[in-house]
């Protein structure tokens, strides 16, 4: 029975665990392959971020800024903005997972205390496509953006030049669309401020500002492990309770099995199959497995990683699994008192695929 309950809850990392162990078994690696493939400095930056953020986040520096933007009268078209925006922007630093862990719940908190529930749905619709394709920016916005950067030795420069078009084109879009969500007049009451950590804040923004050296490739991953994990560990070292393991053990799995489905005789034509296809092949099996294991399939067949980029993270739109983080903002709206989910389903397929088709457009004419 717990077996089967672990699988209900974690269908994504059973599948891979499966997937990695029929793998083995049929193009068994040596240790140090397997060493090689696990991609230990990827995983332990990830880790590294996941514990920092929860830190800014547990340390209240979020709800803070919320309180300061919120003062008297405002429309909630405008409240909206703030919601969509915060996840848009947040997400290329904190990553489109915690962007929406942090905001959702408090944009259905707010508009639900405001009795203005008919604003949730199309909102975390938007907040949600905002926060993945604002993650495609940088290298640590998203998990696929980092494996790649990571997996094709790419320069910042290199990889923004891909990217930020793609981020500004989408930006503009969803600031156009927030044109058709209700303007009406809402009063937010004022509410006591949370003093914060600052001494703690300041910890955390240096230990944040190491992972950025090294994701540009200033200072080696040893160098961060050795300050990084013992700082964390000192300043509260609840905070590696915090990270999400169940990622870093999907990543583990699905780099071994890849490893391992490279050397079987059969895929190794795949590379031939894919050439000239990436991008429209990433989009399509992104709809299916969602974009980060399809990043981890696909890297292992292709080196042209530009339209690898840019496919899994436009794939990111499109059905709810697309992109996992799309779970995220619908489990909290599932939640709540109010919700519908079919109407939620519609609008976010809707919205999904309108993006997605605007983005394509916009690679047709322009690449």
């Amino acid at each position: 029975m717990v077996f089967i309950k672990i699988f209900k809850h974690n269908i994504d990392l059973t599948l891979s665990v499966i997937f990695a162990v029929l793998t083995w078994l049929i193009a068994p690696p040596s240790l140090y392959t397997v060493i090689h493939r696990l991609n230990i400095p990827l995983l332990g930056l990830l880790i590294a971020l996941m514990c920092i953020v929860a830190g800014f986040r547990i340390s209240g520096f979020f709800d803070v800024i919320i309180q300061r933007f919120f003062k008297g009268n405002v429309t909630e078209r405008s409240v909206a903005r703030f919601f969509i925006f915060a996840c848009y922007f947040s997400s290329m630093l904190i990553t489109n997972d915690v962007a929406l862990i942090i905001f959702i719940p408090t944009a259905i908190f707010t508009f639900t205390k405001l009795n203005r529930v008919r604003v949730i749905a199309p909102t975390v619709v938007s907040a949600t496509i905002a926060a993945n394709l604002g993650s495609m920016l940088t290298p640590i916005g998203n998990p696929q953006n980092l494996f790649i950067y990571s997996r094709y030795t790419l320069s910042l420069n290199e990889f923004l030049s891909i990217t930020a078009p793609f981020v500004v084109v989408s930006g503009i879009i969803i600031y156009l669309a927030t044109f058709f969500l209700p303007n009406s007049k809402v009063k937010i009451a004022k509410s006591r401020e949370k003093k914060l950590p600052i001494k703690n804040l300041a910890y955390l923004s240096i230990l944040f500002s190491l992972c950025l050296l090294h994701v540009i490739r200033l200072i080696p991953f040893s160098v961060l492990a050795l300050i990084v994990f013992p700082s964390i560990f000192f300043l509260n070292r609840k905070l590696f309770l915090k990270a999400d393991y169940k990622l870093i053990f999907l990543f583990a799995a699905l780099f071994i099995g890849v490893g391992n489905l490279s050397e079987i005789q059969f895929f190794k034509n795949i590379s031939q199959i894919l050439s000239g296809h990436e991008m429209a092949v990433s989009i399509i099996l992104s709809q299916i497995i969602s974009n980060v294991p399809a990043t981890v399939l696909l890297s292992e067949f292709t080196n042209s990683y530009e339209p690898l980029l840019i496919g899994v993270n436009i794939g990111g739109l499109g059905t709810i699994i697309a992109s996992m983080a799309s779970l995220i903002s619908f489990k909290a709206y599932v939640e709540m008192r109010f919700s519908k989910i079919g109407y939620y389903l519609l609008m976010f397929t809707l919205g999904n695929l309108f993006m997605l088709a605007m983005l394509l457009a916009y690679y047709k004419l322009f690449y």
